[in-house]
């Protein structure tokens, strides 16, 4: 005996919906590999990939902003700034209202790197409103928690868990 329509209609939408998640999880995977590659100029999660995304952001800051938006010690930011003006990606200049403040822009070359950074993660959400992201994150916890009690169960059954322990919020 056949499985009524409704629920062959049912199966095959949740095979649709599994295979668009694992279809993103493929391209996000594919993204950070390539942004991390030799062919990129700057990993974007390094010091410099955030020193320029925050540039990208802001045009024109003051060195001590920059290093505050870094939140790193303060050597270690200028460090960054070190490079990012040997490699000719910014410009420091003193600012014209009180010479004791550095300003930092980009510079062309820095600007072209930055785009080569864009877009991180996080950018791609904004394609959804902030209602859709609300109730794409509780849709995504009951997804998450039905798999974590399988997950848990076959645990119990099979051995323990390779991953861990999910992160909570």
């Amino acid at each position: 005996m056949q499985p009524p329509i409704g629920e062959i209609m049912k199966n095959t939408s949740n095979l649709h919906l599994i295979q668009q998640l694992d279809e993103l999880a493929k391209i996000r995977k594919q993204l950070r590999q390539l942004k991390s590659s030799k062919l990129s100029l700057i990993d974007p999660n390094s010091g410099q990939g955030k020193a320029l995304s925050i540039l990208k952001s802001q045009p024109s800051i003051t060195q001590r902003d920059l290093v505050n938006e870094l939140n790193m010690r303060p050597q270690s930011a200028s460090e960054i700034i070190q490079k990012l003006d040997k490699k000719e990606m910014i410009y420091r200049h003193k600012s014209e209202t009180d010479k004791r403040i550095l300003q930092i822009e980009l510079t062309e070359k820095g600007q072209r790197a930055s785009q080569r950074l864009s877009l991180n993660e996080t950018e791609h959400m904004d394609v959804l409103t902030e209602d859709e992201k609300e109730e794409l994150s509780l849709v995504l916890d009951k997804l998450i928690d039905s798999f974590e009690a399988e997950n848990t169960k076959a645990g119990k059954n099979f051995g323990v868990n390779l991953f861990g322990e999910r992160k909570k919020k």
